[in-house]
């Protein structure tokens, strides 16, 4: 399979890596600062839950605590 150097290609990947930046540096950040967003981090907190070590089971008892 030869290398594909012609010019759509690279606008391709071009296009991909600023939309990927544009979500991490803009999009993201803006969605941290939502209120639902900062309600769910308080709840979080107050219930002393570590979001990196949550399973799927625990899930259940996150949607009864936020009503």
């Amino acid at each position: 399979m030869a290398w594909d150097s012609k010019p759509t290609g690279w606008l391709r990947l071009a296009l991909v890596v600023l939309v990927v930046a544009g979500i991490w540096g803009l999009l993201l950040p803006r969605l941290a600062q939502t209120k639902w967003v900062r309600e769910r981090e308080a709840l979080l907190k107050e219930h002393r839950i570590d979001p990196a070590a949550m399973f799927y089971t625990e899930l259940e008892f996150l949607d009864d605590k936020a009503k």
